[in-house]
């Protein structure tokens, strides 16, 4: 409990909470609650919003989910589906104090990014000017959806790491990826970090406490129906080519230039683009995904080998080990994101806490790239959705542009020269 009490007194100082802190958090605060909600995006429509809250209303009337009511999202995503039920009985009401939910985690990831931003001796006003702009840029999808808490959480873990709060990190990596899976995907790179500086005690605590956090979450629903529970994760596996995939906007270009032939079809309640060699990519999708984050894990651990050779082996972890770890946590969740069969538009709220922890040559240029992304992404969907889907070929062009624009980030973000390491002895 002390340790705990340590850890959150570390992450919100009195000498931390500035004019301009204040400012930054007044800004946040008008921007999701007010200008989100105020229609100067132009309307989406909120079908995520609606399910959530019908969920919320199955959960009030005594409804277990996967037993009575089927269940894409992961059990703890509920809860947060739940929470502003308790408050807004009508969807009207739900909305403002769902927008007030993601505001919380909003508020955590600016100090959280504070926090870390000071330990890698970044300059603040700039990182939170970031935030912002990134916050404006993305729009309001992020009030619409629910990724920004995993997205926290992901940013409480590597919080907790760089604290050396082991077991804190681990916890709240499985609470991430109890909310929603992605998360998951950070773990080899602590426990690469971990076998590198041969903390073999902190693979087993690691891993340990992750498989109980996991556990503790999952075993009620197992017992009440394993088969409804199973649902939410062979539901994403069940799935086409999204629209918006990488794979998907190269299709699509190729359609509108005649040198192939696809379809836009609605399956499972999801745009998905079909052919015979659509189906196929969609097919060896998890083994280009799986194969991609693999070339980033052995990137990131030979950046350690090369760490080793101008640093001692420490216990206690480094600036530079933090800067790394944050670098290579956003490269994997990208890679993750580009190589999926499935790119939904909210998928880039999971970058935006870490994009501003971006450290290295091209900091900025990062900066200028994930902007123009998010732009990008908000003027496809929900903006000109409908152009998408019809295969107008100035959408399926700037479709095309955004994922082209985050391979290009992906490939600067890269250490090329660790993919083969030397080895001097």
């Amino acid at each position: 409990m002390l340790n705990k009490l340590a850890f959150l007194k570390q992450l919100v100082k009195i000498d931390d909470i500035t004019w301009h802190s204040l400012v930054i958090v007044t800004i946040h605060a008008l921007i999701l609650i007010l200008v989100f909600n105020s229609g100067i995006y132009g309307t989406e429509g909120n079908p995520d919003i609606n399910r959530y809250f019908n969920y919320s209303v199955s959960i009030a009337h005594g409804q277990l989910p996967y037993r009575d009511f089927t269940v894409e999202y992961p059990p703890l995503a509920l809860a947060f589906f739940t929470l502003p039920h308790l408050v807004a009985p009508t969807l009207q009401m739900y909305q403002y104090a769902f927008a007030a939910q993601i505001l919380f985690f909003d508020l955590l990831g600016l100090f959280l990014i504070s926090a870390l931003s000071r330990r890698l001796g970044f300059h603040l006003a700039s990182t939170l000017a970031l935030y912002t702009l990134a916050l404006l840029a993305i729009g309001p999808i992020i009030v619409n959806r629910y990724d920004l808490i995993p997205a926290v959480m992901v940013l409480l873990s590597l919080y907790a790491f760089s604290q050396n709060k082991h077991k804190l990190s681990w916890v709240f990596l499985a609470l991430g990826m109890m909310t929603k899976i992605y998360p998951v995907i950070m773990a080899p790179i602590f426990l690469l970090y971990y076998f590198h500086h041969h903390q073999y005690r902190h693979i087993a605590i690691g891993m340990g406490t992750f498989i109980i956090t996991t556990a503790i979450i999952i075993a009620p629903w197992l017992v009440i129906s394993p088969d409804g529970f199973w649902y939410c994760f062979s539901y994403h596996a069940e799935r086409g080519l999204q629209l918006e995939s990488t794979y998907s906007s190269f299709l699509l270009l190729g359609h509108t230039l005649g040198i192939t032939s696809v379809n836009v079809e609605e399956i499972l309640k999801v745009q998905t683009v079909t052919s015979p060699l659509a189906n196929t990519l969609a097919t060896i999708s998890p083994l280009i995904m799986t194969l991609s984050a693999g070339v980033i894990y052995w990137v990131f651990y030979n950046s350690q080998r090369a760490k080793a050779n101008i640093e001692s082996l420490s216990s206690s972890i480094t600036r530079s080990d933090i800067a790394n770890i944050t670098s290579y946590s956003f490269l994997v969740i990208l890679t993750f994101m580009l190589t999926n069969k499935v790119f939904s538009p909210q998928f880039i709220i999971w970058l935006y806490p870490l994009i501003p922890l971006i450290a290295g040559k091209w900091r900025y240029s990062s900066w200028i790239v994930f902007l123009l992304v998010s732009v990008l992404t908000y003027y496809v969907f929900p903006q000109h959705y409908g152009g998408l889907i019809q295969g107008n070929f100035k959408m399926v062009a700037i479709l095309l542009s955004r994922n082209i624009l985050l391979m290009a980030l992906a490939c600067l973000l890269l250490d090329w020269k660790r993919l083969i390491p030397t080895y001097r002895g």
